[in-house]
């Protein structure tokens, strides 16, 4: 155990010194303000404070962790205070400050304050987490911290469960007068050997992920009604069918993925859960925002109202890395209440459409970043989370070869000499 001394005990500071010392390094941790009771014990210890305490191991505090309200910050303070840091990357404290948001009205990588200041590939809290561990061990030879092992979650989003079979024959026409319409009479004569089952669809990638035989969570689309919503219909029985059928499967878990406007109306996203589960004939406890549409705090006050547990929305739609500064899971900190909620953020560090679409780069460029960004991870054991949608695996159109990318990162993670 480590006891830490600071001038207030409020909820901030316990959420922070959790996260890094229980969550992270597995070191049980005792707070006091009493300077008294801190001097008499003789165990491994350190103070946080503004100022410092005589003959002991202490770092400086800047006012972040002593607030409660929300406001303007000065970030070149609170960059030379790690564990102000750390709370307001957890936090997410700046996307409660003004900034500019994306087309799609998001909090992106470019709107970032923090944006090349620190690193996004490398998670930021827990290197200093291992930094601050080595550190105390040299003042404290006995202390220990547990070893947590690497583990990598397989998430995939359904947006399109098929490319073109089980849509609506009104659908389906009007995608073929376009290829006419445009003279892609190639793409044209594809379309109608699926629809008449001589070709697969690209899209139905599901037996493939099956006999990877690799724990696997899909986020299923289950709402209608905007052009961001191009999933089958929710009524549609192959679409049920196929959800049931995943469902079932042994490394399979599924997630909802909430539709383009539940961001911001609670009705359909409670609508969309209470239908899958209706489906599935049991409770789903996993989320991830369609679009990574996530406003802070509403779209997570919204899930743990509807008894979501855990959410995967965690990471920037338009670059790879930390958005919250970790590859750890941790509970989200509900900043304008101050208090710790019982809802399990799950961050993603890359996305295919991140790569491709966001970034522009080449399967061998995407590559690299990957084994950067799985480098990193593995450094200080922590968890790695990539988004890939079953389109992006079908090798077909413009996703062609990028599926060779996700196999090659299958076997990296199960190797333990990366």
């Amino acid at each position: 155990m480590i006891l830490i001394y600071v001038p207030n005990i409020n909820e901030r500071i316990r959420y922070t010194y959790s996260f890094i010392f229980e969550q992270i390094l597995g070191i049980q941790f005792q707070l006091t303000d009493s300077l008294d009771y801190y001097h008499i014990k003789a165990v491994p210890k350190f103070s946080y404070s503004n100022l410092s305490i005589k003959d002991e191991m202490h770092f400086s505090a800047c006012n972040l962790l002593f607030e409660t309200d929300i406001k303007m910050q000065d970030l070149t303070k609170i960059l030379k205070d790690p564990f102000a840091t750390t709370f307001y990357l957890l936090s997410r404290y700046e996307e409660y400050l003004p900034y500019r948001e994306d087309i799609h009205k998001r909090f992106s990588y470019q709107s970032s304050s923090i944006n090349g200041k620190i690193d996004p590939i490398h998670p930021w809290i827990d290197t200093f987490a291992y930094d601050l561990f080595n550190q105390l061990k040299d003042h404290f030879p006995t202390l220990v911290r547990k070893n947590r092992k690497f583990e990598f979650i397989n998430t995939i989003d359904i947006d399109h469960a098929w490319l073109y079979k089980n849509k609506s024959w009104f659908r389906n026409l009007k995608s073929f007068g376009k290829k006419l319409i445009t003279s892609r009479w190639k793409d044209g004569y594809f379309q109608t050997l699926i629809l008449l089952g001589i070709k697969p669809d690209p899209y139905y990638i599901y037996p493939y992920i099956e006999q990877l035989e690799f724990p696997t969570i899909y986020f299923v689309s289950f709402g209608l009604g905007s052009k961001w919503d191009t999933n089958h219909n929710p009524k549609n029985k192959a679409y049920r069918n196929l959800i049931g059928q995943l469902d079932k499967q042994e490394y399979t878990t599924i997630g909802l993925h909430p539709s383009y406007y539940s961001n911001k109306d609670f009705e359909i996203l409670k609508k969309e859960k209470i239908e899958l589960e209706k489906l599935l004939k049991q409770k789903i406890s996993f989320s991830r925002q369609h679009f990574i549409k996530l406003t802070l705090p509403e779209t997570y006050s919204n899930l743990i109202n509807l008894h979501i547990t855990a959410d995967f929305s965690m990471g920037f739609q338009d670059h790879i890395g930390f958005r919250a500064g970790t590859c750890t899971p941790f509970y989200w900190f509900d900043l304008k209440n101050n208090k710790i909620t019982d809802l399990k953020i799950y961050p993603f560090c890359m996305m295919d459409v991140t790569l491709k679409n966001y970034m522009n780069l080449t399967i061998e460029e995407a590559e690299n970043k990957i084994w950067d960004l799985l480098n990193s991870v593995k450094k200080v054991n922590g968890t790695f989370i990539s988004i890939f949608h079953n389109d992006s695996l079908s090798d077909y159109g413009e996703w062609n070869s990028w599926k060779s990318l996700y196999e090659k990162l299958i076997v990296k993670v199960n190797d333990p000499y990366i």
